[in-house]
This record gives C-alpha cells, structure tokens and sequence, in this order.
C-alpha cells in the first residue's frame, strides 16, 4: 500500500514531469487571450478593447497591441495598484512572487512609475503622463512592442492576471487578462 508521502512525492514527480516534458509527452492548450472587466460596472476606468497579435506572444520576436480604454472622472495623483500575477505548471495557476517589480506586486504610488515608464514608452501613443489623468477614452492602435532578449523557458507558458486600480477616495478599476507566451 502506498503511504501518503509517496503518492504526494508521485503526484509531485508527475507534475514536474508533465511540466518539463521529460517524456516528450504533449498536452499544451494555447491559451488564448481574454479579457475582461472585474470591478462594477460604476468603476471609472472600463477597457473597452484589448488585441495583441500575435496570440499567443512569441519571444523573442515583435507584438502588436491594440485596445482603449474610457476614464469617466479625472485620475487622481494618489493611485495604487495591486497585481495578482499567476503561471499555470501543470493542471494548475500559480502565484507570480513579486521580483523586481515584476509579478504580483502592489504599486503603492502607481502615478509616479507611471511618469517614470510613460516617456519612455507610452508618450509615443499619446498617452498622458502625469497624474492626474484627465477624463476621456485613451486608445492605441498597433503599437508595436518588440523583445530581443531570449527568455528562459520556464517564464514561457500560460498566464493570468488580474490589476486592481484604486486611490485614496474610491475604487477605480479591475481588468482580468489571460495571455500566452511562446518562443
């Protein structure tokens, strides 16, 4: 009879196994994107599109991003994010730690990252970058992200996240992306 550390060791093994690909079995599902709204509809920041081609992401290599966004009252200058990052190994999501402001992180201050990233990056869409925002629809069209860098294969696979937007005064928004990332 098999004790109960042995079938957590197999169980585990197994796993690993079927993540790796040791056997050079397959059972990979392209997990393709989707999006979607998670706070109440009177949030004052809705997405309202999101594309990014190809899908799912190959890197390295170049992607397009296409989506906008409605900001129905001014962004304040006291934001705060909280992103809940997860990998799927195996059957199941696991959560991202936060490294390097990379992962599951909570933004304390979201508008001064935000005015450090937006010139560098996101001023060339024509996207304001201080805070406060004012109220409008904000949209980009194609803008065209490209990763020369080699990824290591275990960042490569499935992911999900969901970003929470708040400040001091009210909750602001919620968006739940699920996205692949492929060499």
């Amino acid at each position: 009879m098999m004790s109960i550390n042995h079938l957590s060791l197999s169980l585990l093994l197994f796993v690993s196994f079927y993540t790796v690909n040791t056997f050079g079995f397959t059972k990979t599902i392209d997990l393709n994107l989707s999006w979607n709204n998670c706070g109440p509809s009177t949030d004052s920041i809705q997405l309202q599109s999101l594309s990014i081609t190809p899908d799912p992401i190959r890197i390295p290599g170049g992607f397009n991003i296409t989506g906008s966004a409605s900001v129905a009252l001014e962004i304040p200058t006291d934001v705060h994010v909280t992103v809940l990052l997860e990998r799927k190994v195996g059957p199941f999501f696991v959560k991202v730690p936060c490294v390097d402001n990379f992962g599951s992180c909570n933004y304390g201050n979201a508008c001064e990252l935000w005015a450090e990233f937006c010139p560098k990056y996101a001023a060339r869409f024509g996207l304001p970058c201080e805070c406060p925002i004012a109220a409008n629809i904000y949209s980009v069209s194609n803008a065209n992200i490209v990763v020369d860098k080699k990824v290591p294969p275990e960042l490569l696979g499935e992911y999900r996240a969901t970003v929470d937007i708040g400040s001091s005064q009210n909750h602001l928004g919620c968006v739940n992306i699920d996205l692949s990332i492929k060499k």
